[in-house]
């Protein structure tokens, strides 16, 4: 579910000033397309939270599934939940969402189970053309040095994604 704070808020009024033009332009056209991503970076305070989630607005009010979480809820839920059924249902409803948003993919502690979670997540919607937007406050070159064991993997997926999207 996209935050409150965000919630209906469209393109129209995403505040963006100079330099992020490019990134917002980038993303409204994602709005269109049914099985390109993105990986969204930039340090903290550059927008990445509003954009992902107005984008998942937009995605919504197109006719689209949308599915937004924060990487620290899909960690949760794959990883940690108690109920094996629950946990599977998750998974599932993450895999086949037509378009999935992960939000804040550093507050997660990335070690080597979550990345590999998240490796198994990407490829399965690679694999069936869903569209899948991550957003990140480290840039896509650290990843290999972010997550234990499975870094150079997990970059390879997430370039894989389609867009890269630079905020400043």
């Amino acid at each position: 579910m996209v935050p409150m704070k965000y919630k209906g808020l469209g393109f129209e009024r995403y505040d963006s000033d100079a330099y992020n033009k490019e990134a917002v332009a980038t993303m409204k056209a994602l709005v269109a397309e049914a099985a390109k991503g993105a990986f969204v970076y930039g340090p903290p305070g550059t927008g990445k939270s509003m954009l992902v989630a107005v984008f998942a607005n937009e995605k919504t009010k197109a006719g689209t599934d949308t599915m937004f979480l924060t990487a620290a809820e899909l960690f949760s839920e794959t990883l940690g939940a108690a109920n094996e059924t629950a946990r599977i249902k998750f998974t599932e409803k993450a895999e086949s969402a037509p378009c999935l948003v992960i939000d804040d993919l550093d507050a997660a502690h990335l070690n080597q189970e979550a990345g590999e979670a998240l490796i198994g997540l990407l490829k399965v919607r690679q694999d069936a053309k869903r569209q899948t937007v991550v957003a990140s406050k480290f840039p896509l070159a650290d990843v290999p040095q972010k997550t234990e064991g499975v870094g150079e993997e997990l970059h390879e997926e997430l370039e894989s994604l389609g867009e890269h999207i630079v905020l400043k």
